[in-house]
């Protein structure tokens, strides 16, 4: 079976490489197509003898951009005899879809949000969702969540949907560098050391996490907060930051490689989004045992986290006076965050290990 995995970036994503790996040693013929010239991700399955590719063009004309992608889409399924295409994220969806009409490949559309589009009242995701629905014969739903939307609100037929969880080789990911973790306590003293990975986007919420933190500095807590990511909000959340006196308190360290030593350098992970599919961040801290602050009715959340159990979840709607309430316990030691961590990396291990996951694919390999 010749498979191709047809995806935007050319960043590491451990659960998209662990899939290829894992085809790839089951005897099927991988490949991966990119949209963005060739980096970690195809290094991160070269070795394993996947076959990679890039097609890479600027976007200053959409309609050109997809119009061209389609087009190399459809001859590169048809000069290597592609059998199935595996279709990740918006951007590949939408060209995948148009791409199909002229294939004999077996087209899967897998979907990676829930219902950002809305959340950030984006129209234009939206209409490409829309496009996705209507044109897609074949998807793949990482979450009920994601499932119960692309059903209930956005009304694509369930037949069409298969419910398959991210699948991950622990293996690959590098364990924290002690040294560097280290460093990174030294550089940033505090009694509690908060950290949040995630774009600097409105559904993402930083705000929410900046208020808490002005109100915990004020009572005279000695906390801080790691903030990894980039994103358009940076000048705004900056600004409050500064207007509010944060600033030996709240750090914005941009895009990191190496978000694994963060991770482990933290006490605890916070991530209150308002929206996901299913986040890879809380697998990464599973693995360093650190507990997650997240809220429920979000991505896949609500199917293995459990409040006081492997984590602590918040609802979204009381978001501040919840987190609030939470780091005042975690910092007086009312809660054990150590219970927490070591539990999380249990559940998470047992769920999403490539071993348990591949099997759901058994039957779409055929």
């Amino acid at each position: 079976m010749n498979i191709l995995f047809y995806y935007p970036s050319n960043h590491s994503a451990v659960s998209l490489s662990s899939l290829m790996i894992a085809f790839q040693e089951q005897g099927h013929r991988v490949f991966l197509l990119t949209q963005s010239p060739e980096g970690d991700l195809h290094n991160d399955v070269k070795p394993y003898g996947v076959r990679t590719f890039s097609f890479a063009l600027p976007k200053k004309n959409p309609f050109l951009f997809y119009w061209k992608h389609v087009r190399h889409l459809s001859r590169f399924v048809k000069e290597h005899r592609i059998d199935i295409v595996y279709s990740h994220l918006q951007q590949a969806n939408v060209v995948s879809v148009f791409a199909q009409r002229s294939c004999k490949a077996r087209f899967i559309i897998c979907r990676h949000h829930s219902d950002s589009a809305f959340v950030e009242h984006n129209k234009n995701a939206q209409r490409f969702d829309r496009i996705i629905n209507r044109l897609g014969k074949e998807f793949i739903a990482p979450s009920q969540k994601v499932y119960r939307q692309m059903t209930e609100v956005e009304k694509v037929d369930p037949k069409k949907i298969h419910l398959i969880r991210y699948g991950y080789d622990f293996n690959e990911y590098a364990g924290p560098d002690k040294n560097t973790v280290a460093a990174i306590r030294e550089k940033y003293p505090a009694r509690l050391l908060l950290i949040k990975v995630a774009r600097l986007i409105p559904e993402k919420r930083h705000m929410i996490l900046l208020k808490v933190m002005c109100e915990l500095v004020k009572k005279g807590c000695d906390i801080k907060l790691l903030l990894l990511s980039e994103g358009y909000l940076r000048e705004e959340l900056e600004g409050f930051v500064k207007k509010n006196r944060l600033e030996n308190h709240v750090f914005f360290l941009g895009h990191r490689k190496n978000v694994i030593d963060h991770l482990a350098a933290a006490d605890v992970v916070v991530h209150v989004s308002a929206s996901e599919a299913s986040n890879n961040l809380v697998k990464e801290a599973a693995l360093v045992q650190r507990p997650v602050i997240a809220c429920r009715d979000v991505g896949d959340f609500d199917e293995y986290l459990v409040n006081g159990k492997n984590s602590i979840l918040l609802s979204k709607e009381k978001t501040g006076t919840e987190l609030s309430d939470a780091l005042e316990k975690i910092y007086s030691g009312q809660t054990d965050i150590r219970a927490l961590g070591q539990e999380l990396e249990s559940t998470v291990r047992s769920l999403f290990s490539i071993e348990k996951v591949i099997e759901d694919y058994a039957a779409l390999n055929k």
